[in-house]
């Protein structure tokens, strides 16, 4: 997992928290360091919980590009500001923004349901794949059939 905030002391206790909770946890100061890490693993983090306010790029473009580079992993962000909306639209899955401040229960929730989400639309992901694979692999014996017949 990756937390991503400009405020040491917040990263600091997210870490902890989610530590405690049995997660890997890594952080990032900012949305450009959380995307060169991102962009540096082979293995993609489970879940990328951002704040919204940061300086340079924004936890709104963390979010934007992980969808659009990386989008089996989970995007959960927060937020200190009241009039932030509870979900940043999305292409496919609106992106939940939880208010600061959160209590732990509630962090570890959120922080499951995306994961369980991301995981959820990824598994619907690899079966259409499987099924266009199917169909075209059918097409395919047709055409050569239908070439055989030609012959």
């Amino acid at each position: 997992m990756l937390v991503v905030d400009d405020e040491p002391s917040m990263r600091r206790i997210l870490r902890r928290t989610l530590e405690a909770e049995g997660f890997h946890v890594e952080e990032a100061a900012d949305g450009e360091a959380a995307l060169k890490l991102v962009q540096a693993r082979t293995e993609p983090f489970d879940l990328v919980l951002t704040d919204l306010s940061m300086p340079l790029i924004d936890g709104r473009q963390v979010s934007e590009t992980l969808r659009r580079y990386r989008p089996t992993v989970a995007v959960l962000c927060m937020s200190g500001d009241p009039d932030a909306v509870p979900y940043i639209e999305s292409e496919d899955v609106p992106v939940r923004v939880m208010l600061k401040p959160f209590t732990n229960e509630d962090l570890y929730h959120a922080v499951r349901d995306a994961i369980t989400r991301a995981t959820d639309l990824s598994a619907v992901a690899e079966a259409e794949i499987v099924k266009a694979h199917a169909g075209l692999s059918r097409l395919a014996m047709a055409l050569e059939t239908s070439r055989t017949m030609r012959v």
